[in-house]
């Protein structure tokens, strides 16, 4: 059975610590209350903002030089995941140091959990042509509908946690949807209505998951910046050098 903690930074820095964690992590998710201040996280919604007037939608592959860019997600059928959402893509070779450095706590954490010799482990380095790459994702699941299909995300040795910053306050910037689990033992649990803005989520990327649609009542307008962010600080393999771990997979059918 999967259980749900509630703890403070120190708390969960001891926790992360320990052997035990990552042999457990299947089995448990941590919501970390208050990992990042409401002002950081409002300044970084602010740059994904000011980022997507000045500069079109589009969709680059993860190729040396990839530039910064952001799209529009509406069920596309060739999706891995069918989603509806507007994604923001961030690479640390656009000069993006200040915000990868940012986020170092979370990329260091990941790179100690790593137990393969094989694995380059200079993420923050990395470019795609030179082994697995660092990338900070920011999606906006927007009123009106916005969601994510049931999946699972692909289990590697540098992507054994998954983690989530909320990065909106629910019940007030959406009022229905957002982040579940799904297991046999447990059915669908509903994960934001424990989280604040700021708070982190950490748990396997192997547990099924998905967005419920957000507000669906609601008209959706892409115009608009409200709905559920969050913040995704990732380790992927890039179109280059293929790990072979595989892509998230849909295991359920249907509209966010």
């Amino acid at each position: 059975m999967i259980k749900i903690h509630l703890v403070n930074k120190p708390e969960f820095n001891n926790l992360v610590n320990s052997a035990q964690f990552i042999k457990d992590i299947n089995e448990n998710i941590y919501i970390v209350k208050g990992y990042y201040s409401v002002r950081e996280i409002d300044k970084i919604k602010q740059i994904c903002l000011e980022f997507s007037n000045e500069i079109e939608p589009a969709w680059y592959p993860c190729v040396d030089d990839c530039p910064d860019y952001h799209r529009l997600h509406n069920n596309y059928p060739k999706a891995h995941v069918q989603s509806i959402q507007h994604a923001y893509y961030f690479h640390r070779w656009n000069g993006n140091h200040s915000l990868f450095n940012f986020f170092s706590n979370i990329f260091n954490m990941k790179s100690v959990l790593v137990d393969s010799n094989n694995i380059d482990m200079d993420f923050l380095n990395n470019i795609p042509s030179t082994g697995p790459i660092a990338r900070v994702l920011v999606h906006q699941y927007p009123r009106g509908g916005g969601g994510q299909k049931e999946h699972i995300d692909p289990v590697s040795p540098y992507a054994k946690i998954q983690t989530i910053i909320q990065a909106s306050v629910p019940n007030k910037d959406y009022r229905s949807g957002g982040l579940y689990i799904n297991t046999s033992e447990t059915g669908k649990v509903y994960l934001d209505g424990m989280t604040n803005k700021g708070d982190l989520i950490v748990m396997s990327p192997g547990i099924k998951h998905g967005v419920e649609a957000i507000d669906p009542e609601c008209e959706l307008d892409w115009s608009k910046d409200d709905g559920r962010w969050i913040i995704m600080p990732i380790i992927i393999d890039s179109d280059l050098k293929k790990d072979g771990y595989g892509k998230p997979i849909s295991v359920n059918v249907g509209t966010p």
